[in-house]
This record gives structure tokens, sequence and C-alpha cells, in this order.
């Protein structure tokens, strides 16, 4: 089942079946470098586990991100709850493997799932926490009309917040 699909990309809910290349994303230390640092199997099948849980429980979380002209997969997507600062919010995140970096591949994901996240499923605002050190996280939120608010402390790290909002809504 894809959710959405883009000139280049379609997303559809990760799987069990996702295990191994999960695996192989969240192993990788140079994807891994800003999100915590490299996983394992097992850590991965945790994380996997409660992905596919908030896709049953909320209809969205992270996405399998796949080419749209083979299927393959090349990292994950997604719209996630997050509690910050003690108010809930929707993060708009992604992982790529490391051989689609710089190909735009990550800007098109961004921009569509903020698009899907605005538009289709009505959400007043999405946000991105980024590592301040993370200049190319930081330039793709800027290029998909993500705007800084402010840095914030979440999970013992520190995190500058980009939010994109509905059109005409300022107030939120």
């Amino acid at each position: 089942m894809h959710i959405l699909e883009t000139e280049h990309l379609v997303f559809r809910p990760l799987t069990l079946d996702d295990l191994d290349n999960l695996t192989i994303l969240y192993t990788d230390p140079e994807v891994m470098r800003f999100l915590g640092g490299p996983r394992s199997r097992d850590e991965v099948q945790r994380v996997l586990n409660r992905y596919i849980r908030e896709y049953q429980i909320y209809g969205h979380s992270f996405f399998a991100t796949l080419l749209k002209s083979d299927g393959c997969f090349i990292g994950q997507c997604g719209l996630l709850h997050q509690e910050v600062e003690e108010q809930q919010e929707i993060e708009l995140g992604y992982v790529l493997s490391r051989q689609y970096w710089q190909h735009g591949l990550a800007v098109e994901g961004v921009r569509a799932l903020k698009d899907y996240g605005l538009q289709q499923l009505g959400f007043p605002r999405v946000i991105s926490l980024i590592p301040p050190e993370n200049r190319t996280s930081i330039h793709i939120a800027e290029k998909v009309g993500m705007r800084y608010e402010r840095d914030i402390e979440q999970w013992g790290q520190h995190f500058s917040l980009y939010v994109a909002r509905q059109p005409n809504r300022a107030d939120v």
C-alpha cells in the first residue's frame, strides 16, 4: 500500500520485512552521525516495532522510502509524534542511505511529507529538530520552506527547532 508518490519516490508503511534494510541504514556511522550513532540489529528491531505500532495508532510514522524507478529501499521519511517542551508536536524526519545523498531526494521526500502532513492530514504545523552542526539538514529544512523558531534542549541534546505551518496559520 503506497501512502504517497513523488516524481522519484514512493512512500509506504514500514513492515517487519524492512528489518534488514533498516539495519543496514542504522549501522552506518556516517548516516547515524547526528542520530545518536549506529544501532545494533536488536535496537533497530525495537525501533521498527515502535514505528509499526505508531502507524497502527496514528496512521503515520516513518514510512519506507523507495525509488519509484526500481522499488529500491533508500531510507525512511516520516511524521512522528513527539513531546517537545511539554507540547505535542509532529516531527518531520528522514534518514537516507549514503549513496542517495546529494541527489535532491531528501528535499523531494521532506517537501512531500511536509505537504502531506499540513495539507492532507491537516496538522497546523510540523517541526524538525536539527542539531545546529547538521548544516545539510538545516539547508534542506530551509529549502522546503521551514523556518528557524528557537533553540531547545531535548533528550539531553541541543537542537534548532524548525517549523512549517499551515498557510495563514502564523498563530500556531
